[in-house]
């Protein structure tokens, strides 16, 4: 998967939950880019996520699964 359909599917889980989503592209080093949903931070590197790091990305977030 995309880093852009992941973020997309973050943004629809967020606004289910009633959290704000936000994407930073310029705080990211090289093609990474920094996401917040509510209080919660990670940054996500462009290209390909697998299924084990998409797990790992939604720990860190607070979106389960």
């Amino acid at each position: 998967m995309k880093r852009e359909q992941l973020i997309q599917k973050f943004r629809k889980e967020a606004k289910e939950k009633g959290l704000a989503l936000s994407v930073d592209m310029a705080r990211g080093k090289g093609g990474h880019c920094l996401v917040t949903v509510g209080d919660r931070v990670t940054v996500i590197p462009s290209g390909d996520i697998s299924p084990t790091f998409e797990k790992m990305i939604r720990k860190q977030l607070g979106l389960g699964n």
